[in-house]
């Protein structure tokens, strides 16, 4: 099977969250399963650009990557190039999965391949949540009826990671036919974690500190207006309690949550981090006692999956779709409000160390048995199967059995 896998960002890559990480993740483990994998994308980077030649180092077997030059926007990647690559590889593809929508290359990609008569998914990556809709709605509107509704009727699938996805493309009259796979995580990404002490080193201020992490970008989308203002009462309670924020800006919402860390009580048991990477990341998901993502909206939540691989348990709501963290007892999946942030976390904070160890553990085997990147590739291998073939699309596709 080959193929051709549209993204507008992709490793090297950096600061365009979730989209891009799981393009990365899905498209390595495609290849580790034989699959002939054609990755085309922008050259973009956060302030920057990346060389051609670095993205050799994300290639694999079965797995190459074609970049092309954007031409404006580094986030939209509008570019006329795009086109002359697509053209070259589409033809050579059996299937062309595309993944995003509101970008100028996945949205080329959608076009060239229904002009070349190619059979396509789009992954809606959680474009059109009512919560998000509310940024630039009217752009984001405009978009949607000139190219995105377009594109999406014109698929043979569309691809959720969760209901809700599926539910909101309802909203719009989109009717599919759809398939939910959820995102997965590389568990060898996250075998030999850290020490403690190493993010105990790099902040000093976390020793002897029950820590509190929320790891994401800082948007308005994930709940840190209801998470910073509910800490003086946890603070109070529990004053073992530390609180470490740690991600990119986005959109300059970063400058709302430091006024709102200042004007807390104790904002000494806040600290704030910028973006981490590589072992400093792995190091504070190793120090954390607790791991929170209080969002508003999200579609899978990869830092979720991330802190429970690596034994934290997890507070979120649920706006989320982990019911199973309820399920498997391996954290709180709490209504979207500040009480029951502050109950959740307070609970948490009141467990001993062991107790929390072994949610942790638990966390831990709910992903390593459901969500890691080979069971989402195997599940989308019998997805394309049966696009290919002209059978019924699975809902819940069953991995592919080789």
């Amino acid at each position: 099977m080959h193929i051709t896998f549209v993204t507008t960002h992709f490793p090297p890559s950096q600061g365009f969250g979730g989209v891009c990480e799981s393009s990365h993740g899905l498209s390595r483990a495609l290849a580790r399963a034989g699959v002939t994998v054609d990755v085309i994308t922008s050259d973009s980077t956060k302030g920057a650009r990346i060389p051609f030649s670095a993205f050799t180092e994300s290639e694999a077997p079965n797995l190459r990557i074609h970049p092309f030059k954007y031409l404006a926007s580094e986030k939209s990647c509008f570019s006329f190039n795009a086109i002359r690559v697509l053209r070259k590889h589409v033809p050579q593809s059996d299937l062309i999965h595309v993944n995003g929508i509101f970008a100028h290359p996945v949205s080329l990609g959608a076009w060239v391949a229904r002009r070349q008569r190619k059979p396509h998914l789009i992954a809606i990556r959680n474009g059109l949540d009512p919560w998000m809709f509310k940024i630039r709605r009217v752009k984001k509107m405009i978009g949607f009826k000139l190219f995105v509704q377009n594109d999406l009727e014109g698929a043979n699938c569309i691809h959720a990671t969760a209901e809700q996805e599926i539910n909101a493309c309802r909203t719009f009259g989109l009717e599919g036919p759809f398939t939910i796979i959820p995102n997965g995580i590389n568990p060898h990404s996250f075998e030999n974690l850290p020490a403690p002490e190493v993010a105990e080193e790099r902040w000093p201020s976390l020793q002897r500190k029950t820590v509190v992490l929320f790891l994401s970008r800082l948007s308005p989308q994930k709940g840190l207006d209801l998470l910073i203002p509910g800490w003086d009462d946890i603070k109070q309670k529990y004053p073992e309690a530390f609180l470490v924020i740690a991600g990119p800006d986005y959109m300059g919402f970063s400058n709302e949550v430091r006024q709102l860390a200042r004007r807390s009580a104790y904002p000494e048991s806040i600290l704030f981090t910028g973006s981490v990477w590589g072992e400093h990341k792995l190091a504070l998901y190793s120090r954390a006692d607790i791991f929170v993502l209080p969002s508003y909206s999200e579609n899978f939540g990869n830092v979720i999956a991330e802190a429970l691989v690596c034994g934290t348990p997890v507070v979120t709501t649920q706006a989320t779709p982990w019911k199973d963290i309820e399920k498997t007892n391996c954290g709180r999946w709490i209504p979207v409000d500040k009480q029951s942030i502050i109950e959740a976390l307070g609970e948490m904070i009141s467990m001993s160390d062991s107790d929390r160890r072994r949610m942790g553990q638990r966390g831990r085997k709910l992903i390593l048995d459901n969500f890691t990147w080979d069971i989402a590739a195997r599940k989308m291998i019998t997805v394309y199967r049966a696009i290919i073939d002209g059978d019924r699309i699975p809902l819940h596709p069953n991995p592919w059995n080789f």
